[in-house]
């Protein structure tokens, strides 16, 4: 009787630090996904608009758009 009290101690315990694992896993996996999508958002770029044909153009390092006034 008390083997069978030790073993169902046993694999309760076993369960119970099984899902604690699983939810200490599970909760990494969520910072590094909602880290990674951070890091992704932070590539937006700031636009200022062309006085000379309208388009949007990033305000750092924005190339010539062929038009004979731009500025960029």
């Amino acid at each position: 009787m008390l083997t069978k009290l030790i073993i169902l101690v046993i694999a309760i315990g076993a369960v119970w630090y099984g899902f604690k694992l699983f939810t200490r896993i599970d909760l990494q996996r969520r910072e590094k996904v909602a880290q990674e999508k951070k890091d992704a958002v932070s590539g937006v770029a700031d636009t200022v608009q062309c006085p000379v044909c309208g388009t949007y153009v990033a305000t750092v390092g924005a190339a010539d758009c062929g038009k004979s006034a731009c500025p960029y």
